[in-house]
């Protein structure tokens, strides 16, 4: 059915305040968010366009610039012609080969999956980290070769924690993969939902614990774990870096995304505080930067694995 949209500009030189801002966006009750640096001005800097329903529009302009710095450029609330939303922003997206063990696609992507080649399917249109962005790619590709479980790298991981895990896609894909239990959490209870709806459609809900809250919330009666996985900003990240790096378990490993290359430095220097060393790193380069996924350990001897 066809519907009214409302739309909102806004710019931002910063990418990672770019992303910041489309969070706040999307916490705010935005509908969809594209960015495209094509649309560059050479003083607002590169662009990126947040979609709303007439009724949320004007709270979530009122959202961004509450939080928006001096360096960006927030737009007024244009009005679009009315068109099918619930099947626009289906267009472009495609399923995600991560390895030839493992595939991310939405349910409504077909996909002929190769013999022992797992599917973990994500309703895109519900929560952030579905396997498009590079960030979450990134993380992906390491719970695939962690899990792996190849003869002379570390001991396959049996249970992961998914720290922010937005759609569910990380811990999903990790029991998928052979991963025997996965706990995920997030301060957005649509997120939580979404990801507990994702689990029952792939038929893993009995193997993955989804809950709404900060990792303080996480029971100090549970274990810790051999494979902690992040994917979150630097800024939302460092302030919860001790208590990440206290739920790695010895000999496991933290996997990092969401950073810039040039974040690289401060965080890998913040996780050696609290014993963890670098063992692996990963890149992807968009049209925002270098995005970087390093594998950090705690282990007395260090060796890349």
């Amino acid at each position: 059915m066809a519907e009214e949209i409302r739309r909102i500009r806004l710019a931002a030189l910063d990418p990672v305040e770019r992303e910041w801002l489309l969070a706040e966006a999307f916490e705010a009750g935005a509908s969809g968010a594209e960015e495209n640096d094509d649309r560059y001005d050479p003083e607002a800097g590169p662009r990126a366009i947040v979609y709303a329903t007439p009724e949320r529009a004007e709270a979530v302009r009122a959202a961004l610039l509450s939080v928006a710095p001096a360096t960006a450029t927030i737009g007024p609330v244009e009005t679009l012609d009315a068109i099918d939303w619930s099947e626009a922003w289906k267009e472009g997206l495609e399923a995600l080969e991560v390895s030839p063990r493992l595939v991310v696609r939405p349910p409504f992507v077909a996909f002929s999956a190769a013999p022992g080649q797992r599917e973990v399917v994500i309703d895109p249109g519900q929560a952030f980290g579905t396997g498009a962005h590079a960030s979450t790619r990134l993380c992906l590709e390491w719970i695939d070769a962690l899990l792996l479980g190849e003869p002379a790298g570390p001991r396959r991981p049996d249970r992961v924690l998914d720290v922010g895990t937005g759609s569910g896609v990380l811990a999903l894909a990790s029991v998928a993969l052979g991963c025997e239990r996965a706990v995920g959490f997030d301060l957005d209870p649509v997120a939580v939902e979404a990801a507990r709806e994702s689990a029952r459609r792939n038929d893993l809900a009995d193997r993955v614990d989804f809950f709404t809250g900060g990792i303080e919330a996480l029971s100090r009666e549970t274990p810790v774990f051999p494979l902690v996985v992040v994917n979150l900003l630097k800024r939302e990240m460092l302030p919860i870096a001790q208590a990440i790096a206290s739920w790695v378990a010895p000999g496991g490993r933290l996997v990092l995304a969401g950073l810039l290359e040039e974040d690289g430095d401060e965080v890998l220097a913040r996780f050696a505080e609290d014993g963890l060393q670098l063992v692996g790193m990963r890149r992807q380069t968009d049209d925002i930067g270098t995005w970087i996924g390093p594998c950090l350990a705690r282990l007395d001897t260090v060796s890349t694995s």
